[in-house]
């Protein structure tokens, strides 16, 4: 094996000389230069690691080192006690194609873990979360939409009362066939520029616009939509949405180290929330609770897609309104299943 060529030093001075270095045939490193013949057993001398074409330094029992940029040579002289793990390192880091391999390996996990992985734990999570903690996001959330948005509802008493009536029949239904639904209330508010819509909160809460119930024809098209937000509710829809939020965030922070996202993170949580806009999979979700509803009331599912009908023919004036109470994706495909439900 050819000698390489290094600077010495000895530990005790700054002072560098030239040396070279070599096994000899008890497997020992000789170090020789002007004035320096020394010897080592090749185990008890320590290489700093290979990183890219970085200059490597060889550190003795005595406490002298020497430093060289023969990276090839120092592998050649420690090749029996390299781990195959680290030669696999290097050849990933000094090669392009490894290395581009390597990042696009790391995308793909990425994307898996954005696309399943944390929509999959979110729902773990969002239906382990304590009822306190539910329950603080959906006071916190709608009382910024009161602050903000929103403004009492001008129905009439009597129409009022009726309204809760009707969710406290459905919630009663629900709740004797096992389908969930105890702990919801219902909450009416003049929509503003929210218009006529309805949609779900944290800790079972449901908010129902005026608007809507003056775009609805009769009571069954305001069940159909109760029984939609009530199908986000059972499903955790709206903290499912706010967790795969967060926890994508964390996940840049930690790929891209922008650690001043994670600081902030439980602030954005009520941001997160406003801004929601439910997937087409919750929006499915969502709507087949909903018919499947309507079919055991005995109630044609056209009455659930002439109210989302309506809804969409007026959602032109209602550009201004937050993403949170803007329509929900895909509503002509969610109209033509509803009237395919037979």
């Amino acid at each position: 094996m050819s000698a390489i060529l290094a600077r010495y030093f000895d530990g005790k001075s700054s002072v560098a000389r030239q040396v070279s270095l070599a096994l000899d045939a008890q497997r020992a490193l000789r170090v020789r230069g002007d004035g320096i013949d020394l010897s080592y057993p090749i185990s008890a001398v320590r290489a700093s690691d290979r990183i890219g074409s970085s200059r490597r330094y060889l550190t003795f029992p005595d406490g002298s080192q020497c430093e060289t940029g023969d990276n090839d040579g120092v592998d050649r002289l420690f090749a029996a006690q390299q781990p195959a793990a680290a030669r696999l390192l290097h050849r990933w880091e000094s090669g392009l194609r490894y290395a581009l391999a390597a990042a696009a390996i790391t995308l793909a996990v990425a994307a898996a873990a954005i696309f399943w992985g944390i929509p999959a734990l979110a729902k773990q999570v969002a239906f382990a979360l304590p009822a306190s903690t539910e329950k603080l996001l959906g006071q916190d959330a709608l009382a910024t939409l009161d602050r903000f948005i929103f403004a009492p509802s001008r129905l009439p008493a009597e129409r009022q009362e009726a309204l809760r009536r009707l969710h406290s029949a459905m919630l009663a239904e629900l709740s004797a066939g096992r389908g969930g639904g105890s702990g919801y209330r219902l909450e009416l508010r003049a929509g503003g520029r929210a218009g006529p819509n309805a949609f779900a909160l944290p800790a079972g809460i449901i908010v129902m616009t005026d608007e809507l119930v003056a775009l609805s024809r009769d009571d069954q098209e305001i069940e159909a939509v109760l029984a939609h937000e009530i199908g986000h509710l059972r499903q955790r829809h709206i903290l499912r949405h706010v967790l795969q939020d967060s926890v994508t965030v964390l996940l840049i922070a930690v790929t891209l180290g922008d650690l001043t996202s994670l600081t902030t993170l439980a602030a954005t949580a009520p941001t997160l929330l406003l801004q929601a806009k439910f997937s087409r999979d919750f929006e499915r979700e969502a709507d087949e609770f909903a018919l499947g509803y309507l079919a055991r009331r005995g109630i044609s599912p056209e009455v659930f897609a002439a109210i989302l009908q309506r809804m969409e023919d007026v959602r032109p004036g209602g550009k201004d309104a937050p993403d949170f109470l803007s329509s929900h994706p895909g509503t002509r495909e969610r109209i033509a299943r509803a009237r395919g439900a037979r």
